[in-house]
């Protein structure tokens, strides 16, 4: 049988099969201090990509996406509190 090959690094995966994330159009935004510490504690929490945590955050927001559990929430808050004492 044979063997699938690998490629160094991470691999280029979209949102869905055969995307690459490099293919989407750049959209740039300025945020206040808190709301990009509160994105990036979520996206640490989550072990999500930063993009992805506004695009699931947008879907969730219109009902097309997931929430958060309970737990997830916690999460998020407690490692916000971890940046905000740094």
């Amino acid at each position: 049988m044979a063997k699938k090959r690998q490629y160094p690094g991470r691999p280029t995966t979209g949102i869905r099969e055969g995307e690459k994330v490099s293919e989407y159009p750049r959209f740039t935004m300025r945020l206040p201090d808190d709301v990009r510490a509160e994105l990036e504690a979520a996206a640490g929490a989550l072990q999500l990509p930063a993009w992805r945590v506004v695009i699931d955050a947008i879907r969730a927001y219109v009902g097309s996406g997931p929430a958060l559990s309970d737990e997830q929430k916690r999460v998020v808050r407690a490692v916000l509190k971890l940046h905000q004492s740094d």
